[in-house]
């Protein structure tokens, strides 16, 4: 197993990408922390792990609160001695579908939670309580989900897109600053992941146009980040850091004409 002897924190894994990366960090023999905000859906993931065979504990983390972090990450360090992996992933959807407006509609507040949730409080935070222990312990892998959303402007989505390319910065940074203490530092950019939560946030006609611009014949799924994360998080992985890897079907990959060629051979 590729994650043997390694303990993976994951923020924001009671669903979506989160989960199927706990699921899979486990099934590849990793010790997990399941965390997020809702303490039934995390419980669930955790049992579901152990019922599979995997090592899982569920300890509850709201990114928006620094003594949250701070207390989840020492929650780690006190339940499995050691912390090998970070996974910075959560992002509430209730915030970000809150930025589905054009940017001078956005109210100062909620601009400033979606920053203080998706790269304050899950990327700097976790990482500045985390990353004293990897030090201590010899490395480990620090591992972002960023967004496509960070590479190209869109209609809607500013604040989250502006967090998340502050993400992939601060990915770069980390990787710099602490590479010779064996920490790397790498952002994984989603492309549309069809979970629950993407279904609700964007409209029918939003999905179709992706859909028709995707280069593979379906839209992305959880598991295929997740098997991103994993390699990431593994010792195969070791000479890569620093790096915002696209897992988006291709759909920055090309330009406009190419749905235009679609649409006109339909």
């Amino acid at each position: 197993m590729r994650l043997a002897g390694k303990v993976a924190f994951i923020s924001g894994s009671t669903r979506g990408i989160g989960r199927s990366m706990a699921e899979m960090f486990a099934a590849e023999g990793a010790q997990v922390v399941v965390s997020g905000r809702s303490v039934d859906k995390g419980e669930k993931v955790a049992e579901r792990i152990r019922a599979a065979g995997g090592d899982a504990t569920f300890i509850r983390l709201d990114v928006a609160d620094e003594a949250s972090v701070q207390e989840a990450i020492a929650a780690t360090i006190a339940r499995y001695g050691k912390l090998t992996t970070l996974i910075n992933n959560a992002a509430p959807t209730d915030l970000v579908s809150a930025g589905f407006k054009p940017m001078h509609e956005l109210t100062t507040d909620e601009w400033e939670a979606i920053l203080r949730t998706t790269l304050t409080g899950n990327v700097f935070w976790a990482s500045k309580y985390a990353i004293p222990h990897l030090i201590e312990r010899g490395g480990g892998s620090i591992i972002m989900t960023s967004s496509m959303s960070a590479m190209a402007g869109d209609l809607h989505y500013a604040a989250y897109g502006s967090s998340k390319g502050g993400l992939n910065s601060f990915t770069r940074y980390v990787a710099t600053q602490y590479g010779k203490h064996r920490i790397r530092a790498n952002a994984i950019c989603p492309g549309l992941v069809v979970t629950p939560a993407a279904r609700s946030l964007i409209p029918p006609e939003m999905l179709a146009i992706y859909e028709g611009n995707h280069l593979t014949p379906e839209l992305g799924a959880p598991d295929q980040v997740a098997a991103v994360a994993v390699f990431l998080a593994s010792d195969a992985a070791g000479y890569v850091t620093g790096q915002a890897i696209p897992v988006d079907g291709g759909l920055y990959a090309h330009l406009p004409t190419y749905a235009q060629m679609r649409a006109a051979e339909a």
